[in-house]
């Protein structure tokens, strides 16, 4: 991944006016929250890397990161919220993926909470990690892997029993991806929802994730904590919690868990 390709089509106000480009890290959200931590990051700053040895994605399942062939890279936001609004980055990552996809010509839904799938396999994955002090989000880490230029064979080879459930982009194009040109209109959608949510707030950027999600008002299965809860989606709150009217009759509030299929 080289810094002067990416910036050859990068056109944004805020995320990626500061970005670091890697051979190899453990994890871009590990350094990002390191530079943080050391007081030299920056509203907006991007990492990117070629490869991760220690990628992982939510609840610690590790994302598969071979160098020369995706798209590793977090962002760091410094949002003036509390903790419990932090989700709504989530959804801030997935409109942007879903955004890029499309301009791709490839037809991208979201699996809530923090995947992206194309034909029902999954092309992208999101990790939102926070720090916070005197109830207030000192910044906030978005790290989002992206399947670009893995090939079937590999996916079959390395993904174990996942690999009928995975897959990526040049896969769906039949022809390899410039990544530098992917991971600016990444970085340029990313900077373009950031100001929606800087402008008009939380619940512009779930209003508009409602939007492309498309499961308001319809039944969704959902494993909270091991158990299957099944229901209609009557609403999804400004901190990106879902209310599901189960089947007998009560409202439930789904803080965390997985979409069934």
């Amino acid at each position: 991944m080289e810094i002067s390709e990416i910036k050859k089509y990068l056109a944004t106000k805020i995320v990626g006016e500061k970005i670091f480009v890697y051979d190899e890290v453990g994890s871009t959200n590990d350094i990002l929250r390191q530079l943080a931590g050391e007081g030299t990051a920056a509203d907006g700053m991007v990492v990117v890397s070629d490869s991760q040895t220690a990628g992982r994605g939510r609840l610690g399942r590790e994302w598969v990161s071979p160098a020369g062939r995706n798209l590793y890279l977090s962002a760091l936001f410094c949002p003036e919220i509390s903790p419990h609004e932090s989700p709504v980055f989530t959804f801030l990552a997935s409109c942007s993926l879903v955004e890029v996809l499309s301009g791709y010509g490839v037809d991208a839904t979201i699996k809530w909470p923090n995947d992206v799938l194309v034909g029902g396999r999954k092309i992208s994955g999101v990790l939102t990690e926070l720090c916070a002090s005197n109830d207030a989000v000192d910044y906030i880490v978005i790290g989002i892997g992206v399947n670009l230029n893995l090939p079937e064979e590999f996916i079959r080879s390395k993904m174990g029993d996942i690999y009928e459930k995975t897959t990526s982009l040049s896969i769906l194009l039949g022809e390899n991806v410039n990544r530098e040109k992917f991971c600016a209109k990444l970085i340029n959608s990313l900077d373009h929802f950031y100001g929606e949510f800087c402008r008009h707030g939380t619940q512009a950027i779930v209003d508009m994730w409602i939007k492309r999600w498309g499961f308001l008002g319809k039944r969704i299965s959902l494993d909270v904590s091991g158990k299957v809860i099944t229901g209609v989606v009557e609403r999804v709150d400004p901190t990106g919690f879902l209310y599901i009217r189960t089947d007998d009759g009560y409202l439930r509030r789904i803080v965390a868990g997985d979409t069934v299929f």
